[in-house]
């Protein structure tokens, strides 16, 4: 697990900072209001949003009041998705962030329907298929995905079970085994292979 995962990860630990991260997802936010949103003092509010904004998951900003001081406001700062990997060769995580969009031809049909001079209701109803089309290709993807590291975890047991069973036999068997296969199996998983077989013989 990389170290801005489990800083991350002990950043999301928190109750409070997770109810603060629920509520900033809905507009942003002032302390005050957070304070009273949570019934958790200010000070303390302020010391979360603090590791919050560190930790790059919030951003604030200065608004002005026509009268009296401006106010500091809170609001998500990037979206990013985090999975949890547990099975029975791995624990660990991945994180997603948001990056530039490839201009794929989903991409280029939304631009068109964004840009469309249709009149507005019919707009906003090819606008809503278009969407509805796009989740269901998500769920589809996510599926397909799903399925695949189903397989993914029955090759990686059982190519750790044979490593294992013939480590206990012959430890030079072991070695001329992973030399023959670390440059194919990928990186990150050659190397975990490589931290339970190999390296202690």
């Amino acid at each position: 697990m990389g170290e801005e995962l489990s800083k991350l990860l002990d950043v999301l630990g928190n109750e409070t900072r997770r109810r603060i991260l629920f509520l900033l997802t809905k507009r942003p936010y002032f302390v005050s209001e957070l304070s009273q949103e949570l019934g958790v003092g200010q000070k303390a509010v302020l010391e979360h949003l603090r590791i919050l904004e560190e930790a790059g998951l919030i951003e604030s900003r200065i608004e002005k009041i026509p009268r009296g001081r401006p106010r500091k406001y809170y609001m998500i700062k990037r979206g990013l998705r985090l999975e949890i990997l547990l099975t029975p060769t791995l624990f660990g995580s991945e994180m997603y962030e948001p990056r530039e969009i490839r201009k794929s031809p989903e991409y280029e049909q939304a631009r068109e329907l964004i840009k469309s001079v249709e009149p507005i209701d019919i707009k906003m109803k090819e606008l809503a298929e278009f969407l509805h089309e796009l989740d269901d290709r998500i769920k589809e993807l996510i599926e397909e995905k799903r399925e695949l590291e189903e397989v993914k975890i029955l090759v990686e047991t059982y190519i750790e079970n044979v490593m294992r069973r013939i480590s206990e036999e012959n430890k030079e068997i072991v070695k001329k085994v992973f030399k023959d296969i670390e440059e194919i199996l990928p990186p990150e998983y050659a190397k975990r292979i490589k931290e339970k077989f190999i390296e202690n013989i």
